[in-house]
């Protein structure tokens, strides 16, 4: 992704997002709580996928987030960790399958932060739906 630094919105951040609990609901409680922190937020279509590089069997539903913003990536991942809390996230779900929500920094101002989830096919799709390529 290149560099994508506007003056007047920000710098670009790409968010991977995924639940295999309560998928829909899950998903559009986090959809709703980005937004009221991020209001310009986009997101691509929702897709089901099976599981992958996780030892479980329940499919996820996995969207990607378009958002710009002038806050520092701390500040921004923070209020990420505070979403997953409020949707039902707790530390102890990952090691029994569960996944209310989770919300990962793909990508911080034209740098690939997670680069295994970018490879995932889900996540090409997405961005190409909002008008972005890797």
């Amino acid at each position: 992704m290149a560099n994508e630094r506007n003056e007047e919105r920000g710098v670009e951040v790409l968010l991977g997002l995924g639940a295999n609990v309560d998928r829909e609901r899950n998903l559009g409680r986090a959809r709703e709580m980005l937004r009221a922190r991020f209001p310009a937020i986009r997101f691509s279509e929702p897709v089901y996928t099976a599981p992958e590089d996780f030892p479980f069997p329940e499919p996820f539903l996995n969207q990607v987030a378009l958002l710009y913003t002038d806050e520092v990536p701390e500040a921004v991942a923070a209020a990420l960790k505070r979403i997953e809390r409020a949707v039902g996230r707790r530390p102890e779900d990952k090691v029994r399958g569960r996944v209310p929500i989770d919300i990962d920094l793909l990508c911080w101002d034209g740098r690939v932060l997670r680069p295994g989830d970018m490879a995932r096919a889900y996540i090409r799709e997405g961005m190409l739906g909002l008008g972005k390529r890797f």
